[in-house]
C-alpha cells in the first residue's frame, strides 16, 4: 500500500517538475537555442512617451521652408547597365538549432561581360548579351550551388539586419566571382527576402 501511496506523490510531483522545468527553459534559455516557440517582450508604454515629447518639440519648434532638392551628379546623365541575370527562388534551411528557421529569397545578379558592350549599337548589344548569358547559363548549376550552400550556412543573427543582408551580398559577389573567373557581378539584388 506504501508503494502505491508513493507513485501517486512522485507521479504528479515529476510531472509538475518537468512541465516547471520546460517553462523555465523557453523563458530564459538563449534565442540561438532550439525552442519550441520564442517568446519577445516589448515595452510599448516607452514608445508611446517618446511619441509624445517629440510631438511636443514640433509643435513648438519654428517652421522651416523645405529646400529644394537637387539631383546628385550622380544619377545625372546615362549609367551603363548590367545584364540582369534571375536566379530561381531559394528556399533553404539557415544553420540554426534544430533547423526551424528558414529563409526564402529570390536573388538577381547584375553581371558585366568582359568586354564593355555599353559602346556597342543596340543590334550588336544585344546580340552580345545573347552569347553572355549562353555562357553564364552553362555555370548555371555552379551558380546555383554556391547561392543554396551560402545561404544555408547562416545564422538568422547573421542576416537580420540591413549590414547583414549587405554582407551576405558581398560574399555572394565574391564567391560567384571566383567561380566565373572574373570580376562578373558587379552586383546582387534580393528581389524577395523572407526570413521565417
Amino acid at each position: 500500500m506504501k508503494k502505491f501511496l508513493n507513485l501517486k506523490i512522485i507521479i504528479p510531483v515529476l510531472g509538475i517538475i518537468i512541465l516547471l522545468g520546460s517553462a523555465l527553459y523557453v523563458l530564459f534559455a538563449p534565442n540561438d537555442w532550439w525552442k519550441p516557440f520564442y517568446i519577445r517582450v516589448e515595452d510599448q508604454t516607452a514608445g508611446a512617451t517618446q511619441v509624445q515629447g517629440d510631438v511636443q518639440q514640433v509643435a513648438t519648434s519654428q517652421t522651416v521652408q523645405p529646400q529644394e532638392v537637387q539631383p546628385v551628379g550622380y544619377f545625372q546623365g546615362r549609367q551603363p547597365l548590367g545584364i540582369m541575370y534571375a536566379l530561381d527562388p531559394k528556399v533553404v534551411n539557415l544553420a540554426e538549432p534544430g533547423g526551424l528557421r528558414y529563409l526564402k529569397a529570390t536573388i538577381t545578379l547584375e553581371l558585366w561581360p568582359l568586354e564593355d558592350f555599353s559602346d556597342f549599337g543596340e543590334e550588336e548589344r544585344t546580340q552580345a548579351e545573347e552569347k553572355f548569358l549562353e555562357t553564364v547559363d552553362a555555370r548555371r548549376p555552379k551558380i546555383d550551388d554556391i547561392v543554396t550552400s551560402l545561404l544555408s550556412s547562416k545564422t538568422f543573427n547573421e542576416i537580420a539586419t540591413i549590414e547583414g543582408k549587405e554582407q551576405l551580398k558581398q560574399e555572394l559577389m565574391t564567391a560567384i566571382n571566383d567561380s566565373l573567373g572574373y570580376q562578373g557581378v558587379v552586383n546582387v539584388y534580393f528581389t524577395d527576402f523572407v526570413i521565417q
